[in-house]
């Protein structure tokens, strides 16, 4: 049976497609743009002649970012405070929903925590009281300071809250009838069929901990532990005359410049996520529909 679509729907359904591509070409052309500079020449990229294809194509960039021993530490430090983040993150997220979702009879304190953790979401104690609690409990300096402060994610665990409570009663029932106890329950039947919020939650975790760089310059001081997004903002936009007065002779005979390095270096930033993201991209609508919509 053919469905007859009136005009409106049509030029809605037009507009929806023209807006979305639109947005999407915003969002790949920065992109596409600094692929661009790092492949360029010196004289193209001083002289504002690339757009979105290299000019004077060359590898000379890349040279010297392997050259470049503190982007690689700071490369390794994200790289661990991504996977032990995500662990951390992942337990608490887990083990504060667990409960949440549960029945009021089978938690009677469950209202109290939901209101303390919505709490949070409102009323923050500000970025100096956090600074000393930091510092109080002697994290500067570590890859925990990075860590611990946004361990517990209120928005993560009401997602993965709504998507338990979306799973049929029935299966922890009968695991209870069986004589399962809660962590039983909750490791071999709720998180086999919580894979779709998990890994959504996941991919804000590593996006989160992967881009934050204002924790890392107010926390850490020691150069050798700055993650990698504090280090290239230090070298993009707060040393960005340092770097380029600092450019190695022969760095400029190659035919390089500051920019054209910075370039390189913050398309090897996206790598990681942009191979990331394919992967839980199938989990993503289903995680992220069903753990936002009480069921």
């Amino acid at each position: 049976m053919k469905i007859k679509v009136n005009p409106a729907r049509k030029a809605f359904i037009v507009f929806n497609y023209v807006f979305c591509i639109i947005m999407g070409l915003l969002c790949v052309m920065p992109v596409v743009h600094v692929l661009a500079l790092s492949f360029s020449g010196v004289d193209a990229i001083t002289s504002n002649a690339v757009g979105f294809w290299p000019v004077d194509f060359h590898l000379d960039n890349y040279r010297i970012v392997v050259r470049d021993a503190q982007f690689f530490r700071s490369y390794g430090n994200t790289f661990i405070r991504a996977i032990i983040g995500w662990a951390v993150s992942i337990v608490c997220v887990v083990l504060a929903s667990y409960p949440m979702s549960l029945r009021q009879a089978q938690f009677p304190a469950r209202p109290f925590f939901v209101a303390y953790f919505m709490g949070t979401m409102l009323f923050s104690g500000g970025m100096i009281p956090a600074y000393l609690v930091v510092k109080d409990v002697g994290l500067l300096d570590s890859i925990w300071a990075l860590i611990l402060p946004c361990a517990v994610g209120t928005y993560n665990i009401i997602l993965m809250m709504n998507f338990m409570k979306g799973l049929p009663e029935a299966l922890s029932e009968s695991a209870f009838i069986d004589g399962a106890g809660h962590f039983t329950t909750l490791f071999k039947i709720i998180l086999p069929l919580c894979k779709p919020s998990i890994a959504t939650i996941s991919l804000f975790i590593i996006l989160h901990h992967w881009n934050a760089w204002f924790d890392g310059m107010i926390y850490i001081k020691a150069q050798e532990l700055k993650p990698l997004q504090t280090y290239l903002r230090s070298i993009v936009i707060v040393d960005a005359d340092v770097a380029d007065s600092s450019m190695m002779l022969e760095d400029v005979i190659a035919n390089t410049s500051a920019d054209g390095a910075n370039g390189s270096k913050i398309f090897l930033a996206l790598f990681p996520i942009m191979c990331i993201y394919p992967f839980l991209q199938k989990h993503f609508a289903k995680g992220l529909v069903r753990g936002s919509v009480k069921e």
